[in-house]
């Protein structure tokens, strides 16, 4: 009777740090999944269209470009 009961103690502690693992698993993604923007502003360019994240455009009063050579082609020097 004692061999079986140790081996129901053994089998319920191997459960609870099985689960107590798979929830600190969950909050380490969760908390990496929070710290990413969710949504980010989509702009297109006015040369090509081509449509890329806000913060990869270069801006030029109004308007977005996706690169310094489609700004310069628009007829806007920089800054």
């Amino acid at each position: 009777m004692g061999r079986i009961l140790f081996w129901l103690l053994l089998a319920a502690a191997a459960y609870l740090g099985y689960r107590w693992w798979r929830i600190k698993q969950q909050q380490v993604v969760s908390r990496d999944a929070t710290d990413r923007p969710l949504v980010e502003t989509m702009v297109r360019c006015e040369v090509c269209g081509l449509a890329l994240p806000q913060s990869e455009a270069l801006r030029a009063g109004e308007r977005w470009y996706c690169g310094d050579e489609h700004r310069r082609r628009a007829g806007h020097n920089g800054g």
